[in-house]
């Protein structure tokens, strides 16, 4: 009884096709009555009753076949739920469909990215996975080298996420032994192997199967420093949730050390493509707004017609973002990313209870509280739900759901409610009008000064002009007197 009442769901539309259905069968049901009353049929009735009775056909025909389809997915989608092993959506659709799927690009990282992907994998191939890889990833693990190397966790979770293996082959980037990171030991041996970091992801990309692409945001060595609010400045990943948690002071702001390096250009081709971009889950500073720390990445966002999400972490991270709210979020964003660029934030509003956070090991840290009111951004559209599941020592996003929800932005034509919009449009007209203003201002000052300058020039060059007329008649009286006195 309960599989059947997930058939008439909001999503499932497999009610639309049974409301079809009964109607066509009813109007087929209404053609027969009549013609069997009817004695006398005129050729126009017998048009009528024939394009009613092939209309009717149709439609049960063309309901049936839709409704019993997603009856199929909705029950498979619920056994795949029971079972995680199995996949079945990607039985269904197969590779045609999933190529067929939304452009999604992903900026985010630890462990809500690679979460988010096994979900967004059931319903697209076209995956473009963004993480950053900073120097504070280089540890030594690698048993064929004593050279350091760049080890990017994100990264080969991400690669593990979007394996097409439903085995624990997959697991094996994931794995340690002794302390030692098989993945990162794997990774290691195939940069030496190709030659470079890049050729290495894109190699363990093909042996695993990977439904999608992933990209480091730049493959040049980056360091982040964090400047607190206290006024001191902080030098490495790592060192800056060990200083905010030492001190209790927040982060001011984060910037990189090198300003000079290089963006993948994957990444930016990938975000122009894009039909959505997707910012989180993972940690606000360090994994989301480093990101956006270079100009290429950040300017190729707010350019892009692709729609954009912000999916809020559910609890908050402490020496990070201790203590924050959404609209805290979405604000340290845009403050990085531009002023209402963004369309969505998406945020859990499922019950978080003592409980939870004593057997989850989540006692440092506490729930991310919803307040609208406070986002500055007030043409943004929030998408509020219970996504909470539970891991090994963490609470974690349904990623089924959020994927789902993510897709159905993605196919969306509007944004948010027609009040959204409206808002969203008033706002930016106001800031085009200002921006308009001051380049109208700037040039008539540019006009002013030129002609001032003209004007100036003129007065110089007929001072000029008169000093050269004034010698001429002293040097032509000079030589008359001198003349006379010649004469004399």
């Amino acid at each position: 009884m309960r599989e059947i009442f997930e058939w008439f769901k909001p999503g499932a539309r497999v009610k639309r096709y049974i409301f079809t259905l009964i109607i066509s069968v009813l109007l087929l049901i209404f053609c027969g009555i009549s013609l069997g009353k009817t004695s006398d049929l005129t050729p126009t009735m017998l048009i009528a009753y024939v394009l009613l009775i092939t209309l009717s056909i149709f439609g049960i025909v063309f309901s049936f076949i839709l409704a019993q389809r997603n009856i199929l997915l909705v029950s498979l989608k619920n056994i795949s739920r029971r079972n995680k092993n199995l996949r079945i959506k990607q039985l269904l659709y197969g590779d045609p469909r999933l190529k067929k799927g939304p452009k999604v690009v992903v900026i985010g990282g630890g462990s809500g990215l690679p979460n988010l992907l096994k979900g967004l994998k059931d319903y697209t191939s076209n995956i473009t996975a963004v993480v950053n890889v900073s120097k504070d990833d280089y540890t030594l693990t690698s048993a064929m080298s004593k050279e350091e190397r760049i080890t990017p966790g994100d990264i080969r979770k991400c690669i593990s996420a979007l394996s097409t293996y439903e085995s624990d082959f997959s697991k094996l980037l994931t794995y340690q032994e002794d302390g030692v990171s098989i993945g990162n030991s794997i990774i290691n041996a195939l940069t030496n192997i190709t030659g470079s970091f890049p050729k290495a992801i894109d190699k363990l990309s093909d042996i695993f199967k990977v439904q999608g692409d992933i990209y480091p945001v730049t493959t040049d060595e980056i360091v982040l420093c964090a400047g607190l609010e206290n006024g001191e400045v902080v030098v490495g990943k790592e060192n800056i949730s060990e200083r905010v948690m030492e001190t209790r002071t927040a982060i001011k702001q984060i910037f990189l050390k090198d300003g000079s390096l290089k963006v993948v250009p994957e990444v930016i081709d990938a975000i122009k493509r894009a039909n959505i971009i997707v910012l989180g889950p993972g940690s606000l500073y360090t994994s989301i707004v480093s990101n956006l720390l270079f100009e290429e990445v950040s300017k190729a966002i707010v350019k892009s017609k692709a729609k954009k999400v912000y999916v809020a972490n559910i609890m908050n991270q402490p020496g990070q973002t201790e203590g924050y709210t959404l609209a805290r979020y979405v604000n340290e964003i845009e403050r990085y990313l531009g002023k209402h660029v963004l369309d969505y934030a998406i945020v859990n509003n499922g019950e978080i209870t003592p409980e939870m956070i004593k057997d989850f090991n989540q006692e440092d840290s506490t729930a991310v509280k919803i307040d609208l009111e406070n986002i500055q951004n007030r043409a943004i559209c929030v998408i509020q739900e219970d996504f909470v599941l539970t891991a090994k020592n963490a609470l974690i996003h349904d990623a089924s759901r959020l994927a789902e929800i993510i897709m159905t932005l993605s196919k969306t034509k509007s944004i948010g409610d027609l009040n959204i919009v409206s808002m969203k449009k008033k706002h930016m007209k106001k800031e085009r009008r200002l921006n308009h203003k001051n380049i109208v201002k700037s040039k008539l000052q540019e006009i002013k000064r030129k002609k001032s300058q003209k004007k100036i020039a003129k007065l110089t060059n007929v001072k000029s002009a008169k000093d050269i007329k004034t010698s001429e008649k002293a040097q032509a009286t000079i030589n008359k007197l001198k003349d006379t006195i010649s004469k004399e």
